[in-house]
C-alpha cells in the first residue's frame, strides 16, 4: 500500500480493489420490494435512509452496480446488475438484512414475495430504462395526488454512466 505525505497531513491511498465490474453482458435484474402491510418504516426519513445506504454499502462492496433505485414509502424499485458470481438471492438477503430497522423480534419489515422480477437482456437495456423512468414519474405522481405522504420520502437514483 503505498504511503504519501503531504506538509501537514500523512495520506494513505489503496490501489483498486479487485473486484469483478459490471459489464453489459452481466445480468441485470428489474425488482420491485413492497413493505409489508403492517410496516410504516419507509414513511419515516430514518428508514428511507437506512435503505439507500443499504443500497450504496453493497455497490462499494462489489456486490452489485446500481443502475436505478427508487425509493418511496411503499417499497423500492430497483435496477440491479450482478457482479462476480454474486446471486440475486445473496443480493436480496443483504439489502433485507441492511436495511431492517432494528425493531421487536419478528418484526418485517418486507412482504415475502417480491412484487416484480424481470431479468434484462442487454439488447432490451434502453427499454428497461425508458419503462424504468415511466415509472418513476407514475409513483412521483400518486404522491403528488396523495395527501398522507410527504414528498421527502422519494427517493430515486441513476447511474447512467453503466448505460453507456
Amino acid at each position: 500500500m503505498p504511503y504519501f505525505s503531504s506538509h501537514s497531513f500523512p495520506a494513505v491511498q489503496e490501489p483498486p480493489s479487485g473486484y469483478s465490474a459490471f459489464s453489459p453482458q452481466s445480468p441485470v435484474y428489474e425488482l420491485s420490494l413492497r413493505t409489508a402491510p403492517s410496516a410504516d418504516w419507509l414513511h419515516d426519513l430514518e428508514g428511507a435512509n437506512r435503505l439507500v445506504q443499504a443500497l450504496l454499502q453493497g455497490r462499494l462492496l462489489g456486490h452489485y452496480a446500481l443502475l436505478d433505485f427508487l425509493v418511496w414509502p411503499e417499497g423500492l424499485f430497483l435496477r440491479v446488475g450482478l457482479t462476480g458470481n454474486r446471486s440475486l438471492s445473496e443480493v436480496l438477503r443483504f439489502l433485507k438484512e441492511k436495511s431492517a430497522p432494528s425493531a421487536e423480534p419478528g418484526f418485517r419489515p418486507w412482504d415475502d414475495e417480491l412484487q416484480w422480477i424481470r431479468l434484462v437482456p442487454a439488447e432490451k437495456l434502453p427499454e428497461s430504462t425508458a419503462s424504468f423512468l415511466e415509472t418513476v414519474e407514475r409513483v412521483r405522481s400518486q404522491l403528488r395526488q396523495s395527501r398522507g405522504s410527504s414528498p421527502n420520502l422519494f427517493f430515486f437514483y441513476r447511474d447512467s454512466l453503466l448505460e453507456r
